[in-house]
């Protein structure tokens, strides 16, 4: 049952009693809470989902946010597993779709007044299908998280100590608002010393063996520290990213320009801009897969000029494995890649098996998924053979 239909309950009575529906609308909530807490880390959960809506009552308020909620987590986990060339596609989720998807939520925090409703909440959503939605919209992802890295965020003092000091406080609390838990990257966030950021003042102006040092002192292999500083005029933020990750060094600058909101909100946003950089960095070179055009909804009137439907075809491989341990492996393997369905073994023997299975856009849109989960297709003679490369 989805979300909306556990919650239709609540619209109806809040007809003939407000409170009444509160109470309602609080107990479906709690319907939710378990599923949350049981499954731990998972990057198919979102978490720290800021909700802020407004109606002419709490209660409204209260089932607006409810509502929409999914669909803002949707919106975050494809920007989480999904490259940044397809971020367009997210114009095309729905709110059917979002509630589909959904496995449960939690609340970490609530509060309203009269007309107002603002909460945090966290998103649990089924890796199964909300990897088939993917699919289905045409949509490369990818799913592994990195090994252990460590993120700090520094402060170049400014020349008053006591807005150097209020900025860098307004900095750290920036990044607390972020879901490491659950990032496609194993992120530690350690809160920068007074001699931390002393040594970075050393760092910012080219003194790299410094850098080693502190990274040597938290015995950090992987450490980035995270910069923000105001430019000349006051209007912007200057972002800089240092240090080193899981894919390499890094040395990056941006200027932000300052939007309405207070400082704090700001900082929030660099942030969270500064993160999604380095997720990217982790998850771009993984993968190979193009973002498929798929077709327009039914009632557009340009339909028949749409480009192509993502067809589930048939496919035929052989299978070329060293021996039965080996072969196990690669069919789990195999069958864990989003898209595959109706996997058959049609013929086996001790080096090789002939499977034939489904998969939208067929054998051309396979061939571009694979490398991302360690296999490689060739030709041999009128055969299609699948090799494992780990």
């Amino acid at each position: 049952m989805t979300l909306k239909h556990r919650c239709a309950r609540a619209n109806l009575i809040g007809r003939k009693n407000i409170a009444t529906a509160f109470m309602v609308a609080i107990a479906c909530q709690m319907v939710f809470i378990g599923p949350v807490a049981a499954r731990g880390a998972s990057v198919y959960t979102i978490a720290k989902v800021k909700i802020d809506a407004r109606a002419d009552n709490a209660v409204l308020a209260k089932k607006r946010a409810l509502k929409e909620g999914p669909l803002q987590a949707l919106k975050l986990i494809f920007k989480r597993l999904a490259p940044f060339r397809a971020y367009d596609r997210m114009a095309t989720l729905t709110l059917a779709e979002a509630e589909g998807v959904v496995d449960g939520f939690a609340v970490r925090s609530e509060r309203n007044s009269s007309t107002r409703y603002l909460a945090l909440l966290d998103y649990n959503f089924s890796r199964k299908k909300l990897q088939a939605l993917l699919v289905k919209k045409g949509v490369p992802f990818f799913d592994q998280r990195s090994r252990k890295q460590v993120l700090m965020p520094v402060f170049r003092q400014a020349d008053n100590q006591s807005a150097g000091n209020k900025d860098r406080k307004q900095w750290w609390r920036a990044w607390r608002t972020i879901d490491f838990k659950h990032a496609l990257t194993d992120t530690r966030l350690y809160q920068a010393k007074q001699s931390d950021h002393e040594l970075w003042q050393k760092i910012s102006s080219g003194a790299r063996q410094q850098y080693n040092a502190l990274r040597k002192l938290y015995a950090a292999s992987k450490l980035i520290l995270v910069d923000a500083q105001f430019n000349g005029e006051r209007d912007r933020l200057i972002l800089r990213i240092y240090g080193q990750d899981h894919v390499g060094r890094i040395d990056y600058s941006q200027e932000i320009p300052l939007k309405e909101g207070g400082l704090a909100k700001n900082y929030e946003a660099v942030a969270q801009i500064a993160f999604g950089i380095i997720e990217g960095r982790w998850r771009e070179p993984q993968i190979t897969g193009d973002v498929v055009a798929v077709s327009a909804p039914a009632n557009d009137l340009n339909e028949a000029a749409s480009s192509e439907r993502l067809i589930h075809e048939t496919v035929f491989l052989r299978v070329a494995f060293r021996g039965l341990r080996d072969w196990q492996q690669i069919k789990q393997r195999l069958q864990r890649i989003p898209g595959v369905q109706k996997m058959q073994v049609n013929s086996l023997s001790p080096r090789g098996a002939d499977v034939r299975l489904k998969y939208p856009g067929g054998i051309d849109r396979l061939r571009s998924q694979l490398a991302a989960y360690r296999f490689a297709l060739d030709q041999g003679g009128k055969d299609v053979v699948l090799r494992s490369l780990k």
